[in-house]
């Protein structure tokens, strides 16, 4: 599972557990806060009527005939509370009196405890001691809610006790209050949840998602793209994105050297044994001089050869050890292009090729980019058209724009095209085609520094046979114009 669903998962669990704990220990306390918030008015009724009853004493003997008749009288009326959600249409308090022996005298309930005797029960047989007496009963063993609340004061005679007056309220009464309560508890509970989850989620979410970046980035790597690990994400994330950038830059750096070392070994081999066996061969005194200046002129082909291998090397390398532009700044593309044809116009000439263009224009193409390593690049373009021309041949150099806001320069020749085989391998490193006429090869070096060239400033770049009845090769380099949006395939 991932890391992120797993602290997402861990959070809700241990947020969830505690929360439902205190949720579930604040709705089973419920019932209780009700019951000790509705005994304090009982206490109240209770030795306010306990007072009432003393007023009619005579002589030491309670009378309940007028407490009776008031209680009928209450009992009588009709009424109706809106109490918040509850209507309450009737009396749910009840009274009973007992004398000093614990015997009822009076029951405002029909009646129907008169004459029992109360002695035993906590109510009446604390309050007879002096002491705060109070019960609640179960009328049904197996149902909590049908206990009744007894809140007992004492009634006295000239300050002795004389009998007890209990106040009686079934929790009953309290219930849809209580279960109000709980309902609002409820939701608040889950509408709670539902929000801490939620925040909960995000903010893991939001710390954890660097990571997955970074995992991003070091499979890039592995494929081998270029690109830079970035800083994210809080103090810590920062430093392993920097440990791991450091980290990358120093396996590229070894394993980049050792590629290098590897293919100049390897490609410097030819030259250096057809300059050494050219050498050898000059060592002969008695050499015809027509042959003596060929295999001079051999060994200078193969100085100039190794010179421009590690030229470009040296350029290949420079840009393949960046994943991002060092140098950007505004570049006139079509000037640019210009400015190439003319350099290579001596090299045009003596293949007595023809160089036509269109739209190759200064002040038309805008774009943000390193000018020399661009420049580089589209002379690479020209020369590999140039060196696949048939001699007397054109060479079509044309730029656009194109619906994508970006400028497209294309490169036409009318050489012998691409095999089949080679479509998808031009843009390798030291991948190159032998020369029609002279059967040699380049250095393989110069349509990858335009791969990389392109990738670095947010462009691309293709070469494909052209189509219909035309023989040759169609080159395309294009790149965003100034203010346009790049998607470089290397990000940063």
């Amino acid at each position: 599972m991932r890391l992120t669903l797993l602290i997402i998962f861990g959070f809700l669990f241990i947020a969830g557990s505690g929360f439902y704990v205190l949720m579930r220990t604040i709705r089973d306390d419920v019932e209780r806060q009700y019951s000790q918030a509705a005994e304090e008015p009982l206490v109240d009724v209770a030795i306010i009527l306990a007072s009432l009853v003393e007023q009619d004493l005579s002589e030491a003997r309670i009378d309940p005939g007028k407490f009776r008749a008031a209680f009928t009288s209450a009992y009588g009326r009709k009424f109706r509370a809106r109490i918040y959600q509850l209507e309450k249409t009737e009396l749910n308090t009840h009274v009973y009196v007992t004398d000093r022996t614990g015997e009822v005298l009076f029951d405002s309930d029909g009646g129907r405890r008169e004459g029992e005797d109360f002695s035993d029960q906590n109510d009446v047989y604390l309050t007879l001691r002096g002491e705060y007496g109070v019960r609640a009963t179960r009328i049904d063993p197996e149902d909590s809610r049908s206990s009744v609340f007894h809140v007992a004061a004492p009634i006295r005679w000239d300050g002795e006790i004389i009998g007890v007056l209990t106040v009686m309220r079934p929790e009953a009464a309290m219930a849809p209050f209580a279960d109000e309560t709980r309902e609002q508890i409820l939701r608040t509970s889950l509408i709670a949840g539902a929000l801490v989850a939620l925040l909960g989620a995000v903010w893991t979410y939001w710390l954890v998602s660097p990571v997955g970046q970074l995992t991003d980035r070091a499979r890039r790597v592995k494929r081998g793209e270029r690109t830079r690990v970035p800083e994210l994400g809080c103090a810590e994330l920062r430093s392993l994105s920097r440990a791991l950038e450091e980290m990358r830059r120093e396996l590229e750096g070894r394993h980049y050297v050792e590629n290098y070392v590897q293919a100049l070994t390897h490609e410097m081999k030819s030259p250096l044994a057809a300059i050494r066996g050219a050498a050898e061969l000059l060592e002969d005194p008695e050499m015809a001089p027509d042959r003596r200046e060929r295999f001079l002129g051999n060994i200078l082909a193969e100085t100039e050869r190794s010179e421009d291998l590690v030229r470009r090397l040296l350029q290949l390398a420079t840009i393949e050890s960046q994943s991002e532009l060092e140098r950007r700044e505004p570049c006139d593309f079509g000037a640019l292009v210009a400015d190439e044809i003319e350099k290579l116009a001596s090299l045009s000439a003596n293949q007595r090729l023809e160089v036509a263009t269109e739209d190759v224009e200064p002040e038309r193409y805008e774009i943000q980019g390193d000018p020399l390593m661009l420049a580089i690049a589209v002379r690479n373009l020209l020369t590999n058209a140039f060196d696949f021309a048939p001699v007397g041949s054109e060479v079509r150099v044309t730029i656009r724009e194109t619906p994508e806001r970006k400028v497209e320069l294309r490169v036409e020749d009318e050489g012998p095209g691409l095999p089949d085989y080679a479509g998808e391998r031009v843009f390798e490193r030291f991948y190159s085609l032998k020369h029609s006429v002279t059967g040699r090869k380049g250095s393989g070096l110069g349509l990858c520094f335009v791969r990389e060239t392109a990738l670095l400033h947010g462009g691309e770049v293709s070469l494909e046979n052209r189509g219909g009845d035309q023989s040759g090769a169609l080159a395309r380099l294009a790149l965003p114009l100034q203010g346009a949006s790049t998607s470089s395939s290397s990000p940063s």
